[in-house]
């Protein structure tokens, strides 16, 4: 049971709030994987829904993002499944409005990469990346307008 050894040693140096808010991003991603199960894709980054109101996000907030961006990383990393990058922004968006943040964003980018399509979702507080690193974001185009066409 090398497994099991290995994520207890990495478990036993957390606090219990640090282990709190894993538990929390696990659940987050199991019910952001069922929800993106359920829904087709298009339907998933509220259609229709306005932009977010721009405010200054405090130092507190900020804090509040990373820890919550840090979970999810380390529960979608080593936890019961390995989501994908739109399951991930989904739980970390559903935490920190859990938390009255709401002016945190989805993003979509787009790009070819050795002629294959390619493309990648992320949350944005204010301007700054969260739960992902700017370099990896910035190889993508941002789409602009993620509502679907309708015929």
């Amino acid at each position: 049971m090398p497994g099991v050894a290995v994520w207890l040693r990495r478990v036993r140096g957390l606090t219990l709030r640090e282990l709190r808010l894993l538990a929390e991003a696990q659940m987050a991603l199991l019910a952001c994987q069922y929800e993106r199960w359920r829904r087709p894709v298009g339907e998933l980054l509220g259609r229709g829904e306005p932009e977010p109101e721009r405010r200054e996000v405090s130092r507190e907030d900020r804090r509040t993002a990373q820890s919550v961006a840090w979970a999810v990383t380390r529960a979608a990393a080593y936890g019961i499944f390995r989501p994908q990058c739109l399951v991930r922004s989904m739980a970390i968006q559903r935490m920190l409005r859990r938390r009255g943040i709401t002016t945190s964003r989805i993003n979509v980018g787009v790009r070819m990469r050795n002629g294959r399509f390619e493309a990648h979702a992320w949350v944005e507080l204010d301007g700054v990346v969260i739960g992902d690193s700017r370099e990896h974001v910035q190889t993508f185009t941002r789409m602009t307008d993620l509502r679907l066409v309708e015929f």
